[in-house]
């Protein structure tokens, strides 16, 4: 009994510890991340423009391989994994928010010396992405990004889905984490991200699971969901109106863990987007409907116009 209660203690402890703030002035400005090794796949030749994937959040470069084989017959792609996902280095920090990791893969985009590129975000990555293109904005990078993608992007102060508002809980969550099977944490992943669960791919949750039961990787899991949110999200909200590259927002309609309002939000804010919309299709378009996805991805790199879904008034606001 008195080995429990001193790991009931300690696991208190821990959850209550003040963790440092999840912030613009205290990630970007003034932390100072050690470098990292991430892990990434390279397809296609580095003669042609290159694309870089950032994957969602519990996920890997591994959820874009269903866009590989056209994609790469035009274009250079890297499939990055962040850091403490795939299998990229899974370290005993908090170093895991959407600021950490935005600046991993400057480091990362410097280190492979990659000019005009195409960032593709979806989910946790797209808030990286839109980070980054506030990071140069501020000329805190170098400029080398030119369009940006977003596929269901983190974007918004929101509700965050159950299983996630279940980790955050301080000892119940890292209980939690620990008790729950990785295949069973892989299978309602998948099952909550997709509207069509026939289409979902038996070898994406054997893969998932697979990787999370990698050393550390259920506390970078964890980890991340508890700093998920900025501290200063509604202030980094305010700042998308400042964001003038091309964008293209790809963004499942029965997306439940990310509503599709804020894809009209998004596209509303951002000064150069562009807007398409998959009915019948959940959060992971990219695995869901790989194709439509690759035609997105390849009329926007071709400079095609996509139709905007709003009145003329609210597109002349926009340029303005």
């Amino acid at each position: 009994m008195r080995t429990i209660l001193l790991i009931l203690f300690s696991l208190l402890f821990v959850g209550c510890a003040q963790k440092s703030p999840i912030t613009w002035e205290a990630r970007i400005i003034h932390h100072q991340n050690q470098p990292v090794k991430l892990a990434y796949d390279e397809y296609g030749t580095e003669h042609d423009q290159t694309i870089l994937f950032l994957h969602g959040f519990g996920e890997s470069k591994h959820t874009w391989r269903f866009l590989v084989k056209d994609l790469s017959k035009k274009y250079h792609l890297v499939m990055l994994d962040f850091k403490g996902f795939g299998e990229s280095p899974k370290i005993d920090d908090d170093a895991y928010s959407v600021y950490d990791q935005a600046k991993y893969v400057q480091q990362f985009i410097e280190e492979k010396n990659l000019h005009h590129l195409t960032v593709v975000g979806r989910s946790f990555g797209g808030g990286v992405s839109l980070v980054m293109a506030l990071m140069q904005k501020d000329r805190l990078m170098e400029p080398r990004i030119d369009k940006i993608v977003l596929i269901n992007s983190m974007a918004y102060k929101q509700q965050l889905p159950s299983m996630m508002r279940y980790l955050q809980q301080p000892i119940i969550g890292y209980v939690g984490i620990h008790l729950l099977s990785s295949i069973w944490i892989a299978n309602e992943a998948y099952h909550y991200a997709f509207s069509d669960d026939s289409l979902i791919p038996p070898e994406s949750v054997d893969y998932a699971a697979k990787v999370m039961q990698q050393p550390l990787a259920k506390y970078t899991y964890k980890k991340t969901v508890d700093v998920i949110i900025p501290d200063d999200i509604l202030e980094m909200q305010r700042r998308y109106r400042e964001i003038r590259l091309p964008i293209l927002i790809l963004w499942g309609r029965e997306d439940v863990s990310i509503p599709v309002r804020f894809a009209h939000r998004l596209h509303h804010e951002l000064f150069n987007s562009q807007l398409i919309i998959y009915p019948h299709v959940g959060h992971m378009p990219q695995e869901e409907i790989p194709q439509k996805v690759v035609q997105g991805i390849d009329d926007f790199m071709e400079g095609k116009r996509i139709e905007h879904p709003f009145p003329k008034r609210i597109l002349q606001e926009k340029r303005h």
